[in-house]
């Protein structure tokens, strides 16, 4: 049997600027807890668990690998430098943001509050990133992902897999570069979808305004005038076995369809 353990370092009067490093073995679970504007810092580490609890400080991990991930903050910032790996959980409060270079695990789980969530690579096989009024801002995503804002914007430069994206006031601007199942919907704002030409899906746009750009072929293209809106449905590219589809509206907005290249989006990554 082996013994428990821990390490625990206190100060009730601390000199802002100073610092408190602490070597520890790479396997090592981590707890930890922070207070007032105290800042944490991670790297290099790999563990079962890993948690974070802050009040004003910022998070700060940079290449961490742990079977449960877990940070939450009061009030400072988020941020996560080259890979995190895991199952993670990330919660924020008031005006805190979160930032993250790339994430790579099973099933993650972020939300903010007033805060900007922006993640430049996420490969993942369940995501939900949420957050009250802050933006979503997402490089290039893979995997089953669901965005949830309720007055925030929502933007993907690159969706590759299943993608649900609900905002209540905000605009959403997505490119879907390869296709699972994407559904977009804001109540209030507008929906801009993006696509290769060489996309195969069938389409079923719906908005008070909907505006199709010319470079994009739509078959058996049809649209319908249903009380204040009009849903245009069609297929791009259609096989056979149309698994694939593409379902935006924006009852009180526009919903546009627009070709961009692959190429385009990684300028608009860059």
């Amino acid at each position: 049997m082996f013994a428990r353990r821990e390490t625990a370092v206190e100060a009730d009067s601390l000199d802002p600027r100073a610092a408190v490093e602490v070597g520890a073995p790479p396997r090592l679970d981590l707890n930890i807890k922070s207070s007032g504007s105290s800042s944490v810092e991670v790297q290099n580490m790999e563990c079962d668990n890993c948690k974070i609890e802050l009040e004003q400080g910022t998070g700060i991990l940079h290449s961490v690998k742990s079977q449960k991930l877990h940070v939450q903050t009061k009030g400072g910032k988020v941020i996560c430098m080259g890979t995190v790996y895991g199952n993670i959980d990330i919660h924020t409060s008031n005006k805190s943001s979160v930032t993250i270079d790339k994430l790579q695990g099973s099933c993650v789980n972020i939300s903010t509050e007033d805060g900007v969530l922006k993640v430049k690579y996420l490969y993942t096989e369940s995501t939900l990133l949420s957050s009250v009024a802050g933006d979503i801002t997402l490089g290039s995503v893979h995997g089953d992902i669901t965005l949830q804002s309720k007055t925030g914007n929502i933007t993907v430069d690159s969706s590759a897999g299943c993608l649900k994206a609900s905002t209540h006031q905000g605009a959403i601007d997505v490119y879907v570069s390869q296709l699972g199942k994407v559904e977009l919907k804001s109540d209030k704002g507008s929906v801009t979808v993006k696509v290769p030409s060489s996309l195969q899906a069938s389409l079923q746009l719906s908005g008070k305004e909907v505006d199709v750009s010319p470079e994009v072929y739509i078959q058996e293209m049809a649209k319908a005038h249903t009380g204040d809106g009009v849903t245009v449905t069609g297929f791009m590219n259609p096989t056979r076995e149309q698994e694939n589809w593409i379902h935006a509206a924006a009852p009180e907005g526009t919903v546009s369809l627009r070709s961009q290249t692959w190429f385009q989006s990684l300028k608009r990554q860059n």
